[in-house]
């Protein structure tokens, strides 16, 4: 990626996280986008899930995920770990003890690996063609660049933060998904 282009991904970022922080009607809108990865859970056949812990602004999946467990014993969820330069996802249950990871973002501190066949990953910013802008440290996408079987990957954002275009780079992963509080794309 060139210079001005870094320059001008770490601006739309820093713009898009302004914004999240400061979206009028925040409860409703995260209500509703929880509602949506609810109805969407429940249609999608999945059983092993990653996801992640909400931080800085993100939106909080927790309580849909220990709902999406309780309706079904063979229910796996995980949370990221960083493990080098990219993620492993740890069994997570409500009850799960945790301690502080990476950034100082909490964790399980126990817990087996586990192989998520879809991931929920937090967008700062997403675009119409459903590539996303997280927090540019390009876990994420190391990260699906090695898993394999590759995971559906489902982008969890406020609409508020839907983009034109992103200009995508080689690196950037396409999602298969992208739910928000108005649609599921």
């Amino acid at each position: 990626m060139r210079l001005d282009q870094r320059a001008e991904r770490k601006l739309q970022r820093a713009q898009l996280l302004e914004m999240r922080a400061s979206l009028d009607h925040r409860e409703r809108l995260e209500a509703a986008l929880q509602h949506r990865v609810a109805d969407w859970l429940h249609s999608a056949g999945v059983h092993a899930l990653g996801f992640y812990f909400p931080i800085r602004g993100e939106p909080d999946l927790r309580r849909v995920v220990s709902m999406w467990l309780a309706s079904d014993t063979r229910h796996i969820a995980a949370l990221p770990v960083i493990n080098g330069r990219t993620l492993q996802f740890h069994a997570w249950t409500s009850d799960s003890p945790m301690q502080a990871g990476g950034f100082g973002i909490p964790v399980p501190s126990q817990g087996r690996v586990v192989q998520p066949e879809c991931l929920l990953v937090p967008c700062v910013g997403f675009d119409e063609r459903r590539f996303r802008i997280g927090f540019g440290g390009g876990y994420y996408d190391r990260t699906l660049a090695e898993l394999v079987p590759f995971p559906l990957v489902v982008g969890i954002a406020f609409e508020a933060s839907r983009l034109p275009s992103i200009d995508p780079q080689p690196h950037d992963v396409k999602m298969d998904v992208v739910i928000t509080d108005a649609a599921v794309y």
